[in-house]
Parts: C-alpha cells; sequence; structure tokens
C-alpha cells in the first residue's frame, strides 16, 4: 500500500517565522502528522507544540537528531538559512525552506551542490506557481507573446517584523529589506510565465527613509531573455486597517492586456468579450496548497514545482538589483 501524506512524520523548525501559520492551516485541514516543533524562543516553541499536539525544542539540529522527521519545514533568519538546510542534507532529510535561502547567491549554490551531490528532496514557496489562475495563463499565452509585466506588492508597515523577527530589520542579517521579502515571488513569476532563467536589471531605485536598516520601498527595471520588460515594486508602506497588502498585476501581450486588482482578475483579447472573474487574490491561500502538494511530489518521486535552480535563478538576479539599489 502506497504512502500517504498523512504517514508522514512532519516536523517544523523555526515557527516563530510569520509564514509558519499559513502552513499549519494544511495540518489541520488535511490530518497531518506533526512530530515535532522547535523555535530558540522557547515560549513560541511550546505555545505551537500545545496547539499541535507533539514535542517542543529549542534547538533545530536537536530535534533532527531526536526526532528522525520523514520530512521538515524548515524557517530560519536569512543568514542561517543555508546552514539549517545544509545540516537537512547532511542528515538526507528531504525538506522545504523559506526563501530567499541565505542572502546573497553564494548561499543558495553551496545548497543546491549539496543537494543534488545527496539527491535530497527540496522545495521552495513560490506559491503563486501553485495558483490555477497562473496555470491557466502559462498555458495560455506562450512566454514569446509576453511584451510587458509589472507587479506591485505592497505590505504593511516594517514595525510588525519587531514581535518576533527583529532579524528583518538588518540588511546584515536578513539580506534587503521589501524586495528581499516580496519581490522574489515576482522575480519567480516573470520568470516562470516566460521560460526565463536570466534578466538583465536596467535599474533599480531603494528608498531607506526609516530607522530601519533595510529599504522599505523599492523599484526596479528588468528586460528578460525573450525581450519582455518587467517593473517589480515593492514596499512595506501599507496601513493594514482594512487589507493586508496591495496587490497590482498588468501583463502586456502581443495580444491583450491582463489586469489583477483586488478581487479580481480581468482580461481583455482583440476580438474576445472582457472577462472579469472575481476571486481571491490573497497569495496566503496557496500556502496549504504549497504544502499539500509538495508532501505528495517527494512520495511520488517528483521534482517540486518550484525547487534549488529556481531559487537560485532568483537570487542572482535579486543580487544585482541590490547593487544597482
Amino acid at each position: 500500500m502506497s504512502r500517504r501524506i498523512q504517514d508522514l512524520k512532519l516536523a517544523f523548525i523555526g515557527v516563530s517565522h510569520w509564514h509558519v501559520p499559513l502552513y499549519f492551516r494544511a495540518v489541520l485541514s488535511d490530518g497531518l502528522q506533526v512530530t515535532a516543533v522547535s523555535d530558540p524562543d522557547e515560549a513560541i516553541a511550546n505555545k505551537n507544540a500545545k496547539t499541535l499536539g507533539c514535542k517542543a525544542y529549542t534547538d533545530g539540529i536537536e530535534l533532527l537528531d531526536a526526532e528522525k522527521p520523514d520530512f521538515v519545514f524548515a524557517f530560519a533568519p536569512h543568514h542561517e538559512m543555508p546552514e539549517l538546510a545544509l545540516a537537512l542534507i547532511e542528515r538526507n532529510i528531504p525538506f522545504a525552506i523559506e526563501k530567499p535561502l541565505g542572502i546573497c547567491a553564494n548561499d543558495v549554490e553551496r545548497v543546491m551542490e549539496a543537494a543534488e551531490k545527496k539527491n535530497v528532496f527540496c522545495a521552495i514557496p513560490f506559491v503563486w506557481r501553485y495558483s490555477d489562475l497562473v496555470q491557466k495563463f502559462k498555458e495560455a499565452v506562450q512566454p514569446e507573446e509576453i511584451v510587458h509585466m509589472a507587479f506591485k506588492f505592497v505590505a504593511g508597515p516594517p514595525s510588525r517584523y519587531l514581535a518576533t523577527s527583529k532579524w528583518m530589520l538588518e540588511t546584515s542579517l536578513a539580506g534587503g529589506g521589501c524586495m528581499t521579502n516580496l519581490g522574489v515571488h515576482f522575480l519567480d513569476l516573470a520568470m516562470y510565465l516566460t521560460g526565463c532563467t536570466e534578466a538583465d536589471v536596467l535599474s533599480s531605485c531603494y528608498h531607506r527613509y526609516t530607522e530601519y536598516d533595510i529599504e522599505c520601498y523599492a523599484s526596479s527595471l528588468l528586460q528578460m531573455k525573450t525581450g519582455a520588460s518587467v517593473v517589480l515594486e515593492t514596499g512595506y508602506s501599507y496601513p493594514m486597517d482594512v487589507t493586508q497588502r496591495d496587490n497590482r498585476w498588468n501583463i502586456v501581450t502581443k495580444n491583450g492586456y491582463y489586469t489583477l486588482e483586488q478581487d479580481y482578475f480581468e482580461q481583455r483579447v482583440y476580438g474576445e468579450p472582457t472577462n472579469r472573474l472575481v476571486m481571491s487574490t490573497d497569495s496566503d491561500v496557496y500556502y496549504p496548497i504549497f504544502v499539500r502538494e509538495t508532501l505528495k511530489q517527494y512520495l511520488n518521486g517528483e521534482k517540486p514545482r518550484a525547487c534549488l535552480p529556481e531559487m537560485l535563478a532568483v537570487r542572482r538576479v535579486l543580487d544585482e538589483m541590490d547593487r544597482k539599489g
């Protein structure tokens, strides 16, 4: 009898990370088996362990050696991510790890080389790849048809990281600010839709106008190898009293114009009626899908939708954007 995702002994390392509650949605909805969680903050580790009915550790490596989990969802301050990933690879433990997996391309490259050498499964949560909307667009529009893409994603103020992740406000620990945290999703999306693994960075403008050591608003202009231009705009500048963030896309093709804004997607194609689809544009809903599909892909011996080569391609472009910002 084939194994089910519910049969896997899972562990979560670094549960103070703000993405973890989104992953836990899949644990609760799909009846997944969590053996243990860890976090340097003992109170946070214990709180999450109590919620899930599992063991708590303050040391992730101690968890790995004591529990020997079948699969790990790994989270850590960005500068600590490479060593955590290498520890998982050394133990032949398949895992998913949050982006950006370090603070520069060399960090990702080291991890990728180690994972390939030992053939260890690693998934990266570029979650827009798990959107039906993106999948249908990719099926309908060929890469060479894309002329221009503009992505704007502006989230809440940087002060929200003070509660559990102060390291996010220091470039030496996080690698960067809003473009590192938010922009990577849309760098990956631009590469995914155009089929490119490289991009030329034409310009970047980063604004560092707060007391924190990171950019809090940033924009970059890129050109993909297909010729398509890309504008990325990200920020920690959005009051969160009603909605969490501002998420807007415009994609220009040789035959149409596509717009994503709050709660709708509009498709305008020459010779066809305008199609306006009411939908959630909240990326948070894709994290449980990522968990579920990643575990299935691992059990089926398949590659994840995004893994280390995709992360490295994004990181290389991000490094150049940061240099010019």
